[in-house]
């Protein structure tokens, strides 16, 4: 199977997070990381095409969003706007992560927003040994090295009767489009 990898948008990646804070006050770093990941895949599952197409890396208690993760820590190298990203989020509280403001839901289209609230809904119905564990079932992280980056392509399930047709739209999307 192919690698794909998609080009990260930082301003939908900065306004998920906020969204995820909003609905999920003082949510750990842990619970949002996936979040994230459950809303990639369900969304590339669905529409075949990520939400905000961060680089997920197979670590030991399930997948996290590298450049995401590197704003919570407060790490903005790779960052275009670190201002906007401390004027949205507050992690002074580590691992806790608060909204600061309300996400500009106008990034979001309607599924965006859908795959968000069932990611939502259902990791905050598990406690995090089950979740970490879900995780380690997914396709993605099984097949990725220990703390590397995870392929976008094995998130797409198996058991999906479109599955060819969304990886081929996906590796379209990924080449030419813009989230």
């Amino acid at each position: 199977m192919p690698n794909l990898r998609f080009q990260f948008n930082e301003t939908k990646g900065l306004e998920a997070l906020t969204y995820i804070a909003a609905q999920w006050p003082d949510v750990t770093v842990f619970f949002a990381s996936k979040v994230l990941f459950f809303a990639e895949k369900y969304h590339l599952n669905r529409y075949a095409r990520p939400i905000v197409a961060d680089t997920f890396i197979a670590m030991p208690n399930g997948p996290v969003p590298t450049t995401l993760y590197d704003f919570i820590k407060g790490r903005f190298g790779m960052a275009g706007n670190p201002a906007e990203i401390q004027a949205a989020l507050n992690v002074t509280d580590y691992p806790r992560v608060r909204a600061r403001r309300e996400p500009n839901r106008d990034v979001f289209s309607p599924s965006d927003i859908e795959c968000l609230d069932e990611a939502i809904a259902f990791c905050r119905a598990r406690g995090f040994s089950t979740l970490s564990q879900l995780t380690h079932q997914e396709r993605a992280w099984s097949e990725a090295p220990q703390n590397g980056p995870m392929d976008y392509a094995a998130l797409i399930d198996a058991e999906n009767p479109n599955a060819a047709d969304v990886l081929a739209e996906a590796q379209e999307f990924a080449a030419f489009g813009v989230l």
